[in-house]
């Protein structure tokens, strides 16, 4: 080696070495590409440039060898920036491997490395500047200081942190795998191809919203869609498009935010956030049959239950699964979970993406799911988002919250609405009846399911709880003139997916069934029901459940029946507190719930009077630049539960396990086999069971006891933790 070589990466394939200046000079190359605009490129190629400076130590050089142990490296150039007066580089810098810090936390550990009398830090910096051919350029450390706003500074450095994780990963894989680095996707949103597609497509059975055939609602459906289109030339910023349940809410979002990237060159991609898992099969099939092509894929689905193998080589990773590392693709379907968390995690994993959400146009889709004690954090998120990274938000949804700035709320400064007439829509769309049983008094169950089969109808009947669910099925099984189904999480995610299938199939038949479900029905199910039963609830469980009744409208109005339980038990002390506000609101007047503003004034109400919607002080930490902290509160889910891998499902189930159970470390690929066959449980299940158990050596909970082809995991008293 050249006495002026230093060591990067070591032996490829091919024998070659990585030195320090081709890494250094790789990785700059790809953070100007990545850059926020190119008033920032110089500083993000100086990032770059420095970011592994502390590999010119003797002591990593006789690592990287093999000569001693691992030493770190990242905090040498974290100095650097420091010593430039730059924070925003040394955070990124810093945690490039471990994740951004907290700021008081690098800052103290760069005063204790500076201190000690061994500190090799200006050597360093000596041998980066003498290995560097060419000058480094040095950005004006002023730069910083034109972002206006604290917060959108603090997002500056999770993108300039997720550009320099995502171009040392690909310079990295470039060296080691030069293959693996050619087979990821150079696919563009070409905006006016995919706009054709959709237009030559609109005449596929599940498209019945782009039917040009007279009928009234296929009407309303594109006057809808023509009048959102006829927006897509306003300025990038916050659109809401509130529509009832089968007005075509997916594929008019879709084709406003194609046109709104035809009028703004800038944009990249878009991204369509679905609130759970279970609902995202339906709106993935849709797209991908509208814009997948032979050899051309468009759409990205980015969540633990979707898996991309290469058939001919199932250790390869696929174009489409490289994708999900860093989202460099036209179309992607995600999560809340996934996008949310991802914006205010610090873990090099997760943020890697993140800067390829500049330039987009996101489409959340029942944005109202959003937990309310994290609405305002991430709400000013959305904000920053918008303003920094020069993104459209569109909030799609039957139950739009009010997410304006007022006093006592942070939320958004400006809304703008794609529905010319919302009022005349939902009146022209009503398509149900709220009508209270037994004038909302308590019910047993017993007197439910009477009620119910006695109505001689196919009936959906939703529960707060899956103890309830349970029961009820439990009341129902064996009934004479009905099949009867069960849907709650209890149940793995390929029973529940099997299950729906059945139940899609007997409704499309006319066959007469009762399903007992949890909430997880609400919200993006497709399913058409005579009669729901939905227990009282806050008002978008109601609204959402009401969505599964009369949904193509060809019975006049179906009925929706909201009850009380003497059975008590609820989620949670609020979601009690938010049902018994709501029903206060409608009782006695519940033609309000089919009025398109009243989930607003709800929500406003329930904000002010109820809702505490920044729960954690989210974004006082943020201001602080307290990432690790930040990434330890922010939650999207919040409980407390185990995960229970179902070894006795299926003959799958047990081939999988027995492929992975002596692993220590499962791939991507295999967990999310895996998850398809995993039930969420609270800790009083594990307690209070001893039908599982751990495999230490790959790290799963695998539950060996019954399992029923009707509900899931046996029922315990335990099961939930219910507030009486």
């Amino acid at each position: 080696m050249n006495k002026k070589e230093y060591i990067a990466h070591s032996e490829n394939l091919s024998g070659v070495i990585q030195t320090m200046k081709e890494h250094s000079f790789g990785v700059g190359k790809f953070m100007r590409e990545f850059a926020l605009s190119e008033s920032f490129a110089d500083l993000y190629e100086f990032c770059g440039l420095i970011h592994d400076i502390g590999k010119y130590s003797s002591d990593f050089q006789k690592h990287i060898l093999g000569e001693n142990n691992k030493v770190r490296h990242s905090i040498y150039g974290a100095i650097l920036a420091m010593n430039q007066s730059m924070l925003e580089v040394a955070l990124p810098v810093y945690g490039h491997h471990s994740g951004l810090p907290d700021r008081p936390d690098m800052l103290l550990d760069i005063r204790a490395e500076l201190s000690t009398p061994k500190t090799i830090c200006d050597e360093i910096i000596k041998r980066w500047k003498e290995d560097t051919d060419h000058p480094v350029i040095m950005p004006d450390d002023d730069l910083f200081q034109v972002i206006p706003d604290v917060l959108q500074k603090e997002l500056f450095v999770r993108m300039l942190f997720s550009s320099l994780v995502d171009a040392d990963s690909l310079d990295t894989e470039m060296h080691f795998c030069e293959d693996r680095f050619n087979a990821r996707t150079n696919l563009s949103l070409n905006a006016e191809f995919l706009i054709n597609q959709l237009q030559q497509k609109r005449f596929i059975p599940f498209m019945n919203d782009w039917d040009q055939s007279n009928r009234p609602i296929n009407k309303l459906r594109n006057s809808v869609r023509e009048y959102a289109e006829s927006k897509a030339d306003l300025p990038q910023g916050f659109f809401s498009l509130t529509l009832p349940t089968g007005t075509g809410k997916t594929l008019c979002s879709i084709n406003w935010a194609l046109h709104h990237a035809l009028c703004h060159k800038n944009i990249k991609r878009i991204i369509v956030v679905l609130p759970f898992i279970s609902i995202i099969d339906q709106t993935a099939e849709e797209l991908k049959a509208i814009f997948n092509e032979e050899g051309n894929d468009f759409v990205l689905e980015h969540h633990s239950n979707v898996i991309y193998v290469d058939e001919k080589n199932t250790d390869e990773s696929t174009p489409m699964q490289l994708a999900t590392e860093n989202w460099n693709y036209p179309i992607i379907i995600t999560t809340a979970v996934q996008f949310f968390e991802s914006l205010f995690c610090n873990k090099r994993s997760a943020c890697r993406k993140l800067h390829n959400i500049q330039d987009s146009v996101i489409i959340f889709d029942e944005i109202q799911t959003l937990p309310l004690n994290i609405t305002e954090p991430s709400l000013i998120m959305l904000e920053n988002l918008q303003q920094l990274c020069r993104c459209s938000v569109l909030f799609c949804t039957a139950t739009q919250p009010d997410f304006k700035t007022r006093k006592g709320f942070s939320g958004l400064s400006q809304i703008e609405s794609l529905v010319e007439d919302p009022q005349y829509v939902y009146e022209a769309t009503k398509r149900v009846a709220y009508l209270p049983l037994n004038n909302y008094a308590p019910l047993a169950i017993s007197e439910l399911a009477d009620m119910v089969t006695k109505k001689g109808k196919s009936a959906l009947v939703v529960f707060n709880t899956k103890k309830k669910a349970r029961i009820f099925f439990d009341e129902l099984r064996g009934i004479d003139g009905y099949k009867v189904f069960h849907l709650s999480t209890t149940m793995c995610p390929v029973h529940r997916k099997e299950t729906i299938r059945t139940i899609r199939h007997a409704l499309s038949t006319k066959e007469p069934i009762i399903v007992s479900s949890t909430q997880l029905i609400e919200a993006g199910v497709d399913m058409d029901f005579p009669t729901v039963y939905r227990e009282l609830a806050p008002l978008e469980s109601i609204i959402q459940s009401a969505g599964r009744c009369n949904r193509e409208g060809k019975i006049g109005l179906g009925d929706v029946y909201l009850f009380s339980l003497t059975e008590s038990g609820q989620p949670s002390q609020e979601y009690r507190a938010w049902l018994e506000f709501a029903n206060l609101l409608y009782r006695g007047n519940e033609e309000k719930l089919c009025t398109h503003d009243f989930y607003e004034y709800y929500y406003r109400e329930l904000v002010k009077n109820y809702a505490h919607t920044d729960k954690y002080n989210i974004t006082e930490d943020r201001k602080k630049l307290l990432f690790q902290t930040v990434a330890d509160k922010y939650k999207i889910i919040e409980s407390k539960s185990h995960t229970l891998f179902v070894y006795d499902y299926n003959s799958e189930s047990r081939l999988l396990y027995t492929q992975v159970k002596d692993k220590e470390y499962l791939t991507k690929q295999e967990r999310q086999q895996v998850s398809q066959y995993c039930v969420q449980v609270f800790d009083d299940f594990k307690k209070n069971n001893e039908a599982f158990i751990v495999n230490e050596r790959c790290g799963l909970s695998v539950w060996h006891g019954a399992y029923s082809p009707d509900f899931g995991l046996p029922f315990i008293e335990d099961f939930n933790v219910l507030i009486k």
